[in-house]
C-alpha cells in the first residue's frame, strides 16, 4: 500500500524498506555535476537511482513539443541492472502520443509521485516528475525490488532537484533566449564529439554496422528562414521574433529528440542529425521543410525555409562543414528558394569544384 510522503507526493511504503546504498549520494551529486554533456548527466542520474535505490530498471520520458500537432513521449535513456554501468543506452523510438501514457502525464500534471504497474514479478512500479525547465516536461520511471518508502523517496527526489537545478544552470549557459534552441556556444563541443563518432565509425565500426544494416552517419543542414528581412519590414520585429519562435518549435517537433536544433543569430539555424545514410537525412531535412510550410502562421502568413545539408565527415571542423552546407543555402536562395540542396548533389553536378584542402570550395553558377 502506498501513501503520499512528505516531498512532492512521493509514495512512500507502510514499512520500510532497504536498498543499495553502496556509493554516497554525496559521490553521485559530484558525478551528476562533473559534465556539460546532457545525455552524460542523465546517464549519471540514472547510476546515483541505480545505485542509491537498488532500482532493477530506471528509464527517463520526455514529453516532446510537437510542431502542429499533440505532445509526445520519447524514451530518452534507460538501463537495466543487468546492464554495465556505461551502457545506458539513448532509446528514442518513435514518439508516443501523450494519452498513450495516462500515468506518466498524471505525475507530470500533477507534479508528484504516481504507483505503475510493472511486468517484473515482484517488483513495484512508480513515476517521480522531473521538475526543472524542460520544455513539456519530463518523468522518470522506477522498477524497484521493493516499495519506495520515505527514506528513498527523499533521497529520489533530492537527485531529482540537484538534477534538475544543473539542467538550468546548462540551459541558462547555452540556450536562446528567445527561441529555447541550443545556442551558437554551445555547437562547437557537440560538432567535434560527431567527428569523433564519425572517425569511429569510419575505422572501428562501420564493418559490424553493415553486417548488421545498422550504419548511421552524422549531417549537418544549415537553414535559413526565406524573405525574413520582408517580414520585420512589414510587420515589424516583434513580429519577426514570433516567427522565429514559431519556426524553432515547428522544426523541433519535426526532428527526433536526440537531434541537435540551433539557432546561429538572425534567422539562420543548424541541425546535427543521425541518418543511415544520405537518403535517409534528405528525408529528415524535407520532413522539416515541409512542416513550415504547412503551417499557417497567425500574422506573416506564409512562411518557408531553405536548407543545405551535409555529411560530417572524420577530421571535420565546424567551420568547413558548415561552409559546405551553407552553398547548398545559398543554392537554393538562387533557385526558388523553399527547398533543401545536398553539397554533394552540387559537387557531383559540377556546381561546386573542392580542392584538397578541406575549406577551398570554388562555387559556379
Amino acid at each position: 500500500m502506498l501513501t503520499r510522503g512528505p516531498e512532492h507526493g512521493v509514495p512512500i511504503a507502510a514499512q520500510d524498506g532497504g536498498s543499495n546504498t553502496g556509493s554516497s549520494a554525496l559521490d553521485h551529486v559530484v558525478e551528476l555535476t562533473r559534465s556539460r554533456d546532457r545525455a552524460l548527466v542523465e546517464s549519471s542520474l540514472i547510476s546515483a537511482l541505480m545505485d542509491l535505490l537498488g532500482a532493477r530498471e530506471v528509464t527517463i520520458w520526455h514529453l516532446v513539443p510537437e510542431g502542429t500537432g499533440t505532445p509526445t513521449w520519447r524514451r530518452i535513456a534507460q538501463r537495466l541492472a543487468v546492464d554495465e554501468p556505461a551502457s545506458t543506452r539513448t532509446v528514442d523510438a518513435d514518439g508516443l502520443p501523450e494519452d498513450r501514457l495516462p500515468e506518466h502525464l498524471r505525475c507530470l500534471r500533477e507534479d508528484r509521485a504516481v504507483a505503475q504497474p510493472v511486468a517484473v514479478d515482484g517488483c513495484f512500479g512508480v513515476l517521480l516528475p522531473m521538475g526543472g525547465e524542460l520544455e513539456g516536461g519530463g518523468v522518470i520511471e522506477l522498477v524497484l525490488p521493493q516499495p519506495l518508502d520515505e527514506r528513498d523517496g527523499r533521497v529520489a527526489t533530492s537527485m531529482l532537484r540537484i538534477h534538475a537545478n544543473f539542467m538550468h544552470l546548462l540551459d541558462y549557459s547555452e540556450r536562446d533566449t528567445l527561441t529555447g534552441l541550443l545556442n551558437r556556444k554551445s555547437f562547437d563541443e557537440t560538432f567535434m564529439k560527431a567527428t569523433v563518432l564519425e572517425a569511429r565509425r569510419q575505422y572501428v565500426e562501420l564493418a559490424q554496422e553493415r553486417r548488421t544494416g545498422q550504419e548511421r552517419h552524422q549531417f549537418l543542414g544549415v537553414i535559413d528562414v526565406d524573405h525574413f528581412k520582408r517580414v520585420n519590414d512589414v510587420h515589424g520585429h516583434l513580429i519577426g521574433d514570433e516567427v522565429l519562435v514559431l519556426v524553432a518549435r515547428i522544426m523541433r517537433g519535426a526532428l527526433r529528440s536526440d537531434d541537435r536544433l540551433y539557432r546561429f543569430g538572425g534567422e539562420e539555424f543548424v541541425v546535427l542529425l543521425d541518418a543511415s545514410d544520405e537518403t535517409g537525412a534528405r528525408a529528415a531535412f524535407e520532413r522539416l521543410r515541409l512542416a513550415v510550410a504547412a503551417y499557417d502562421f497567425p500574422r506573416a502568413g506564409h512562411v518557408t525555409v531553405s536548407v543545405g545539408y551535409v555529411d560530417v565527415r572524420p577530421g571535420d571542423t565546424p567551420q568547413a562543414a558548415f561552409s559546405r552546407a551553407d552553398q547548398g543555402v545559398y543554392h537554393a536562395k538562387a533557385h526558388g528558394r523553399d527547398r533543401v540542396v545536398a553539397y554533394a548533389e552540387l559537387v557531383a553536378a559540377g556546381v561546386v569544384v573542392e580542392s584538397d584542402g578541406a575549406n577551398d570550395i570554388e562555387l559556379f553558377e
